[in-house]
């Protein structure tokens, strides 16, 4: 498996190729059922385009989603199959119309590139969809008018900057906990659902971690609440650290933590509780592991909390001893 560890920040990849699938899925089905009324028109004195634009797109719309369906952790060669492809169409139309209906698909793709790319990077892209564009727009024979290429622009580039940073807002603040960075009870409930679906497919066992912090109250009482923070926050970035590879680590509430990790002996499971003991020896934890193809979250989690409330106990009684 290639995943990388999900916190708050690295949940935005696994969201990226589920929109990059649903769009390429989407725009493909599209350029198919262009093709098709293309060749066998319902109107026969209705033409929109040459067939010919539409057929590569469809092939390079099926090559990006065999791509990411083998190689998900690199989805560059996905995304610029889908820069490329609507432009492609667009230089074979024939009437303004189409042109003008196809410029839905690279507004959306603008917002997704905003969204879950980083800025720099997210700009060079979408300036690379948008020349593709106007390129298409002008060496298309479809007529048109010199205002068209600016509205093609501030189309793409507007959507992106509006849309797309509205977008990217929304997922950091619904499933990202703020002071740690790590996901939160949202994240952790979309980002295990999506894990617990590939360790089925590759037989994988499922382990649920659940963490907390010994004497984290009486901290908060002594040192006050902003030292309280900054060691949840730093063990939280620890934590981080040690999470080994397709794994998701996500701060549920107060000082209570959760990973969930999937490997296919448990030796990656076993080796991060190992390390917790060793780099954070305040933390107590609770372990539950599964089968993948029947490995139930909610049921772990359960198991690993009440694991958990046993190891306080038990750390409890030493300290009075």
């Amino acid at each position: 498996m290639k995943t990388l560890a999900l916190s708050g920040s690295e949940f935005h990849g696994a969201q990226q190729i589920r929109l990059l699938r649903i769009y390429l899925s989407l725009t493909t089905f599209l350029y198919i059922y262009g093709v098709v009324f293309t060749i066998w028109p319902l109107h026969p004195e209705l033409i929109y385009a040459n067939p010919l634009g539409g057929v590569l797109a469809i092939v390079l719309g099926i090559a990006a989603l065999a791509w990411l369906a083998v190689r998900p952790d690199k989805p560059a060669p996905a995304t610029l199959a889908a820069i490329i492809a609507t432009p492609l169409v667009m230089a074979f139309h024939i009437a303004i119309a189409a042109e003008i209906v196809c410029l839905v698909a690279p507004m959306f793709l603008a917002m997704y590139l905003r969204a879950f790319y980083p800025p720099r990077r997210a700009a060079v892209l979408i300036g690379l969809l948008t020349v593709a564009a106007v390129v298409a727009l002008a060496i298309s024979p479809a007529p048109k008018l010199g205002i068209d290429y600016l509205i093609w622009v501030i189309a793409i580039v507007g959507a992106g900057e509006s849309f797309g940073l509205v977008m990217r807002a929304l997922v950091t603040s619904a499933c990202t906990d703020p002071l740690t960075g790590l996901l939160n009870r949202a994240g952790w409930e979309i980002a295990t659902r999506e894990l617990l679906a590939r360790g089925r497919s590759a037989k994988s066992t499922i382990t649920v971690v659940v963490m907390d912090l010994d004497g984290f109250k009486q901290l908060n009482d002594t040192r006050g609440h902003l030292a309280g923070d900054e060691h949840l926050a730093a063990h939280a970035r620890r934590w981080r650290d040690l999470m080994p590879r397709d794994a998701v680590l996500a701060r549920l509430g107060g000082d209570e933590f959760a990973a969930c990790i999937a490997d296919r002996e448990a030796s990656s499971a076993q080796r991060f509780v190992a390390d917790v003991g060793l780099h954070t020896p305040d933390t107590s934890v609770g372990v539950a592991s599964q089968p993948g193809d029947t490995a139930d979250i909610a049921v772990l989690y359960a198991a690993a909390d009440a694991e958990l409330y046993a190891a306080k106990g038990r750390n409890r009684r030493k300290t009075d001893r």
